[in-house]
């Protein structure tokens, strides 16, 4: 019984142990809970669905004030002035609460948003573009190689039945050779094909037929604002560039996600190509025509 009693300390003592310290290391991790939590409504450094968050410390009430607030923000805006004055600015956005962070957890976060510092954008040299990474030869190769193996693992079984047929006396005709077995013949035939179509699809795909080909579109995009300005994932709205050759154009559903709330265009004058001026709101209400 005591041994069984001293194991189970241990065991409770080792668990314990263990989720402490694993609460304590995701507790420090403030990037990665502002990502999880808070980056679809809010960007550290500028306005976006919600507030930025930099310079929290000089906006809000001293004490707990942010605990409840991400706790709770329904009961703080019926009850605390200043949480009155966000939701007014703010209306209709409401914020969601997160009574599942610790109070070590937003420390993170807000010491995160605090440090953060925008990354610097890459500066390419004039007319150089990066060299485009092509492996086809080295796939070629690899296909060639595995269609030799292949054919030497053939020809090896090949012989072993022979041997073993001979040494049980079991008589078989003569075998075919490789160039008139029809077995052989159809892989070939196979391979060829598959390698054919292969590259000829890929010489059809690079004839730029496509080049320079820009559609009017319905609704003004402006990939600045949304990729560069209010640093939006590309992959938000292109999820397919992940899996596939295209970006793919997203849904409207898509811009709805934002644009329920975002009504109006508050950023820099928006520019097109041709020098004429965009009125980013009147191309906002174009979602809801």
């Amino acid at each position: 019984m005591s041994v069984f009693r001293k194991f189970f300390n241990k065991f409770f003592a080792s668990s314990f142990l263990i989720i402490l310290i694993s609460t304590s290391v995701s507790a420090q991790d403030g990037e990665a809970l502002f990502k999880a939590n808070c980056a679809n409504c809010h960007k550290p450094d500028v306005d976006f669905t919600g507030p930025a968050l930099q310079g929290w410390k000089s906006r809000v009430p001293e004490g707990d004030w942010i605990y409840n607030w991400v706790h709770n923000p329904a009961k703080m805006i019926d009850t605390e002035p200043y949480a009155k004055s966000i939701a007014a600015k703010w209306k209709p956005i409401v914020m969601t609460p997160f009574a599942q962070l610790s109070h070590e957890e937003i420390d993170a976060i807000m010491k995160y948003v605090d440090d953060y510092a925008p990354p610097a954008a890459p500066v390419a040299a004039a007319g150089e573009t990066a060299p485009k990474e092509d492996n086809s030869l080295i796939y070629g190769i690899l296909t060639l190689v595995l269609a030799l193996v292949a054919f030497i693992l053939l020809q090896v079984n090949s012989n072993l039945r022979k041997l073993t047929d001979e040494k049980e006396g079991i008589k078989r005709g003569e075998p075919v050779p490789f160039w008139r077995n029809k077995t052989y013949l159809m892989a070939g035939i196979l391979l060829l094909f598959g390698v054919g179509g292969y590259w000829t699809i890929n010489a059809a795909i690079g004839l730029g037929r496509q080049t320079n080909y820009k559609p009017t579109q319905p609704i003004y995009y402006s990939h600045k604002v949304h990729a560069g300005v209010n640093q939006i994932s590309c992959l938000y709205c292109h999820g397919g560039a992940q899996a596939g050759k295209h970006a793919n154009i997203p849904s409207v559903n898509v811009c709805m996600n934002c644009h329920m709330a975002v009504k109006e265009y508050k950023g820099d004058p928006i520019v097109r190509e041709d020098g004429v001026q965009v009125n980013g709101t009147a191309e906002i209400k174009k979602l809801y025509a």
